[in-house]
């Protein structure tokens, strides 16, 4: 029996929020901190299947995980420069304004006395849009550059939320407008602006993109999330450099944990774990880092999964969702059983709770470059007929899918790389695939895993994986999929770079774990704003929507036929949720930030006192659904780690850590705590 004695600060297991908390306890002052994983690569989705950071927001990037997309984008060239245009006077409105590039033609400005310029249809010019400073009573004041009275202003992602609707037109120095909710600081924000040859136009006239300061992919001036784009290889170097840096020790291969916990003067504390194979691990404190939540589990820290109800924290997007989506065709063989990947079992009621979960999958590493692409080939496990209900939408829709995005597959990047062998000198593409609907998700395939023991969670992720090679097969392969996606697939494979050492090749290490258990404890961080005592015990900032993928796909309707058939029925889906954080349906993932407050990373102080969970953090389903974005589970893994040196460093109570010295602490490491 191997065994490891160590009085140490561990967190575990391997999403990049454990390693964050690792390195972060290191900086903080704990002298002897251990990483361990039930893998032999660490960082999880982030360096083993996502290659598109998502945080819809970048301004709430900072600390840790800043440093770490710093890394990552220093390793890529930076892109040249475009050559700076002379600045030049434009008229807009009448008013003359200095921006970077002009139009030929135009009349005399009589304002300034310049020649006004036209602006050709469709031309890019760069214009320094505004400051904007809420004073929280619902209104807004314009800042502009100094010298330049005024600017073009867009109802756009970022303002979307605040400014009146169909916002689009001048706005002049100094004036304000009334919000449609309370808004908070927006500042230092530059836009390009592309204007018709008449000026303003309709909404399509206006291509906006934020040249923010924050680093982003190369070749990229900034923009509204997603922000970051990079390689799974390169991020994995960049965070085994930091974990050595820090003086990490990592033990890999720790599955299936049983957990040693005593109580010493009315605290419970966990002491030990020992893993399946016999190594045992023993700590003062711990952050628990894994998606599922299995070392909290372990130590006898309430834990849940599945969906509550509406009633349990009264929330508008919990429990069984309505019919969100609807396919005519039958979901029926003529036996009267349901064709594959269609369910049908019973349906909580509507708002109802459940124990199933939201679809997993992996996030495909995709090129067209002759040189680096490993071809889609049959797997073994393939079975023609479990594709029936993709030919059967097909059928339905009367043609087969042009292209893969057209078949629920997207390309999401592209992914920088140094590939240079693609046809005609163009640029080769590689991409982070995702897929949703009748796609790579995998609908109904990830409801046993949550609460799985080790064995039910590798057969899951087996599963999943036999799913997504059958499904590219059946693009590449099938009559029903039609020639021209059966060309596009021809001139795509999984990328020789990127997991070269997986089973199978060249296939992402890390299953989406979307969602899986989730901690109770004495705080639950509900769809609601929490109260402001919780708010002033923020650790670090969030900003996404309440977004659920689909749960459910089910067989609806129709009446049972006395042949054993169903007549009426068809595919339905269920368990889609993408709301703002006032409830409603959004229209995009960006969100103004909020807090993370630091009791979400706590269990209950009656059943551990020394463990901090801030991946399966104690949250609703709706909750954790606006948390579960890498880089806010980085962000929430950071200040778990600072917390844990400090409860370690005055041997006290992870709830006992006092709130303000680790707020002054994570500052000083550069984490923004307030909105």
């Amino acid at each position: 029996q191997q065994q490891q004695l160590l009085r140490l600060l561990l967190p575990s297991t391997t999403a990049k929020a454990g390693c964050m908390a690792a390195i972060a306890a290191s900086r903080s002052g704990a002298r002897r901190v251990v990483l361990a994983s039930p893998y032999v690569h660490v960082g999880g989705m982030t360096t083993g299947g996502i290659m598109h950071a998502d945080s819809a927001n970048t301004s709430t990037i900072a600390g840790l995980t800043k440093e770490f997309f710093d890394r990552v984008l220093a390793r890529y060239p930076p892109s040249p420069p475009p050559p700076a245009p002379s600045p030049r006077y434009e008229c807009v409105s009448g008013r003359c304004m200095q921006l970077s590039h002009h139009a030929a033609g135009g009349t005399t400005d009589p304002h300034c006395g310049k020649v006004c310029k036209p602006l050709a249809t469709n031309e890019w010019l760069a214009v320094n849009f505004l400051s904007v400073l809420s004073n929280g009573n619902r209104t807004l004041t314009v800042q502009l550059p100094k010298g330049q009275e005024t600017s073009c202003i867009k109802k756009s992602e970022q303002l979307c939320h605040y400014l009146p609707k169909n916002m689009y037109q001048n706005v002049s120095q100094g004036q304000v407008f009334q919000l449609s909710r309370p808004a908070t600081i927006l500042d230092h924000t530059y836009w390009l602006i592309t204007l018709p040859r008449s000026g303003l136009g309709n909404d399509g006239d206006l291509q906006p993109f934020v040249a923010d300061p924050s680093p982003l992919h190369p070749g990229s001036p900034g923009q509204i999330g997603p922000p970051w784009l990079y390689e799974s290889h390169v991020a994995e170097d960049v965070l085994e450099e930091m974990l050595f840096e820090a003086n990490i020790t990592v033990v890999c291969g720790l599955k299936g944990l049983v957990a040693s916990a005593t109580t010493k003067s009315s605290q419970t504390v966990l002491q030990a774990v020992t893993s399946e194979a016999g190594t045992v691990l023993a700590g003062d404190v711990w952050v628990d880092g894994s998606y599922e939540g299995d070392l909290a589990f372990a130590a006898g820290a309430d834990m849940v999964w599945g969906r509550e109800g509406t009633a349990a924290y009264n929330e508008s997007g919990a429990g069984r969702r309505p019919e969100s989506l609807r396919y005519h065709v039958d979901p029926y063989w003529p036996d009267g059983s349901v064709i594959p990947h269609v369910s049908d079992a019973p349906l909580a009621p509507v708002g109802g709770a459940d124990d199933r979960t939201e679809t997993y999958d992996f996030r495909l590493c995709v090129t067209d470059s002759p040189g680096n692409r490993v071809p889609f080939s049959k797997p073994a496990s393939y079975n023609a007929s479990e594709w029936e209900l993709w030919r059967r939408l097909y059928k339905a829709s009367g043609k087969p899918p042009a292209s893969l995005a057209e078949a629920g597959l997207g390309c999401l990047g592209p992914i920088p790389n140094s590939y240079s062998d693609c046809p005609g000198g163009r640029a080769c593409i590689k991409c982070d695939m995702l897929g949703m609907k009748h796609a790579t998700d995998m609908l109904n395939g990830a409801w046993g895993y949550p609460n799985g023991t080790t064995a039910e969670r590798a057969a899951i992720r087996d599963a999943h994986v036999q799913y997504t090679l059958g499904l590219l097969w059946f693009w590449a392969s099938d009559p029903a999929s039609g020639d021209a996606l059966h060309r596009q697939m021809d001139t795509l494979g999984f990328c020789r770079d990127e997991y070269a050492d997986a089973s199978p090749p060249y296939f992402p290490y890390q299953l989406y774990v979307r969602e899986a258990r989730r901690l109770v404890g004495d705080f639950v961080w509900t769809e609601h704003q929490p109260a402001d005592a919780f708010l002033r015990r923020s650790v670090g900032l969030g900003a996404y929507t309440f977004d659920c993928h689909w749960v459910s796909l089910y067989a609806a309707a129709g009446a049972t036929t006395g042949n054993g058939g169903v007549a009426g029925a068809y595919v339905a889906a269920e368990g889609r949720v993408n709301n703002d954080h006032d409830g409603k349906p959004a229209g995009t993932v960006y969100q103004q930030p909020y807090h993370v407050p630091y009791d979400a990373l706590l269990p209950k102080r009656v059943q551990l006192t020394n463990v901090l969970v801030p991946v399966a953090c104690s949250a609703s389903h709706v909750r954790i659904n606006a948390v579960r974005m890498e880089p806010a589970w980085m962000i929430q893994g950071h200040a778990a780690g600072t917390a844990a040196a400090l409860a370690l460093r005055n041997t006290s109570a992870v709830q006992d850590v006092d709130v303000v010295t680790l707020q002054r602490v994570l500052q000083a490491q550069k984490q923004m705590i307030w909105p």
